[in-house]
């Protein structure tokens, strides 16, 4: 009975999100079609939050994974990707998922500086 409490609690207040219109800026590392055998296939950007420039800027050990929600950013990340133009990203931080990132981008902006 216990389990079943608490597994009703984590329904409950686990759903929705933990963040919603987050931004960030950073370069965008890689760009992914992510095939998992068990779960449903996604897209996914490895974004770094160093920018190097010409052999010139600052490396960041932080990365982060983030999930594309449509076939539009897939592409301007790409051609971010190819181009190492910097992106601004709006994104929302989900509070449980079971097969993909907690971060679901939004919103892409290429930035042309």
């Amino acid at each position: 009975m216990k389990i079943l409490s608490l597994l009703l609690c984590l329904v409950i207040f686990g759903c929705g999100y933990s963040a919603k219109q987050s931004e960030l800026i950073g370069q965008v590392k890689k760009v992914v079609m992510v095939t998992p055998i068990i779960c449903p296939d996604y897209m996914m950007a490895d974004l770094s939050l160093g920018v190097i420039r010409n052999g010139v800027g600052s490396v960041s050990s932080e990365d982060m994974f983030m999930t594309i929600t449509d076939k539009t950013q897939y592409n301007l990340l790409k051609q971010a990707t190819e181009s190492g133009k910097l992106v601004k990203i709006t994104y929302d931080s989900a509070r449980i998922t079971l097969c993909i990132p907690e971060e679901q981008i939004t919103n892409v902006e290429v930035l042309e500086k």
